[in-house]
């Protein structure tokens, strides 16, 4: 007998899955290796989940009657300044969904759509969008539900449906919850309106220089430090492997209050952006710390992050340092008015050179505080030769907030 499943509204504790779901929607053609995962921490991508949760966001999950997650599809709105792939307007929400490899064809992306329209329709949003490349075999599904193409971003396909269907019965849409061929006639639409309080968790390590408790009245001048892909798990003393807090470590003295976070195993510095701003915050609480010199750096995964939590907290931060990282070009006006100094090594293998080569340009074509250092011999160790420089720790010093 066939496996029963039903559609629940996604919880805390579905966000890791729908991350995933997020990185199994990302179309690759048959026969091209798959990409990256480290695709899900450019900002472009991770924006589709980033603090999911605020107003307007909806998702739900498909589970088997074992209790297992099959598939997901989500709901989010964007605006004119930071679209998806498929911005239609602020008012009509994008739907993304993916289903588990193993679990495709059984009529559950059929659901998770249908309940998607259902509950829509019942907060009276009378559109949904989506981007979709031409060659996934799911346009033909979004085509049943009646979407039609109404532009292109790059080549992918924009799509926009109208939610309420009174004719969706005669489309030949399936209503099936059972893969056993069960239906299911007895609904009714509610909605949940739950304020929810995130918990957030992450180890990290803490460097008081050495006189913080001889100067008592003195406050200090703070680096938040991103680590790289490399050091992500359980055991925090991995971080002291590569810069700031391998420098801290050999230098008691080294004169910054320094705050490197562990990022769990598999996760991403954009999933843990709540996390790394509430940590910043408790440390301002508890500790000395100048909040007019708070900076920001971070290598490869950690460059990334830095970029991101640059473009999402433009105000906070004094000077930022990322190196062998990127950013979409179109985030340039956001951080226009920080102070930048990235770095990069020409003969990067991993992150190839042109991921800060495109920032920066964009931020030079509209006069922003950037400079730009590519070490022409290195590959993508650019931070051992960066964090041993003196002179960036006085370029640092040099900046405050107004």
């Amino acid at each position: 007998m066939s496996e029963a499943f039903h559609i629940r509204p996604a919880e805390a504790a579905d966000i890791p899955f729908l991350w995933e779901m997020l990185y199994a929607s990302m179309y690759t053609p048959e026969g091209e290796p798959p990409l990256s995962r480290d695709i899900l921490s450019r900002p472009e991508i991770s924006k589709y989940l980033d603090g999911f949760g605020r107003a307007g966001d909806m998702a739900f999950i498909a589970v088997s009657d074992k209790g297992e997650r099959l598939g997901s599809v989500t709901l989010r709105l964007f605006d004119a300044e930071h679209p998806g792939y498929g911005y239609v307007d602020a008012n009509t929400p994008e739907l993304g969904m993916a289903i588990l490899p193993e679990h495709r064809g059984k009529g559950i992306g059929t659901r998770l759509i249908e309940r998607a329209f259902e509950e829509l329709d019942a907060a009276g949003i009378p559109a949904v969008s989506l981007s979709v490349d031409p060659r996934n075999r799911a346009m033909r599904l979004y085509e049943r539900f009646g979407f039609t193409k109404v532009g292109m971003s790059g080549t992918s396909v924009t799509m926009k449906a109208r939610v309420h269907r009174p004719d969706m019965k005669g489309t030949g849409v399936d209503t099936t919850y059972m893969e056993s061929g069960e239906q299911h006639m007895s609904q009714s639409v509610k909605r949940l309106d739950k304020e929810m309080t995130k918990r957030v968790q992450l180890d990290y390590l803490l460097h008081l220089p050495e006189a913080y408790e001889s100067e008592p009245e003195k406050e200090w001048p703070l680096i938040l430090f991103l680590h790289g892909a490399g050091e992500r798990g359980n055991d925090v003393e991995l971080v002291k492997v590569h810069g700031i807090p391998k420098i801290a470590e050999q230098d008691p003295a080294f004169p910054f209050i320094a705050v490197s976070p562990q990022c769990p195993e598999d996760f991403f510095w954009a999933m843990e952006e709540d996390a790394l701003m509430a940590l910043l915050d408790d440390v301002q609480h508890q500790y000395r710390v100048d909040p007019k010199r708070v900076y920001l750096t971070g290598l490869s995964m950690g460059g990334y992050g830095s970029w991101h939590l640059a473009a999402m907290y433009p105000g906070k931060w004094a000077a930022v340092v990322p190196i062998c990282g990127g950013l979409e070009p179109k985030y340039a006006k956001q951080i226009k008015d920080i102070p930048i100094w990235a770095f990069h090594g020409a003969k990067d293998d991993v992150v190839p050179l042109s991921e800060s080569e495109q920032i920066v340009k964009a931020l030079e074509e509209i006069g922003g505080n950037v400079k730009f250092t590519v070490y022409p011999d290195a590959n993508h160790n650019s931070w051992t030769e960066t964090y041993a420089n003196k002179e960036l720790y006085a370029w640092l010093l040099s900046h405050s907030l107004s």
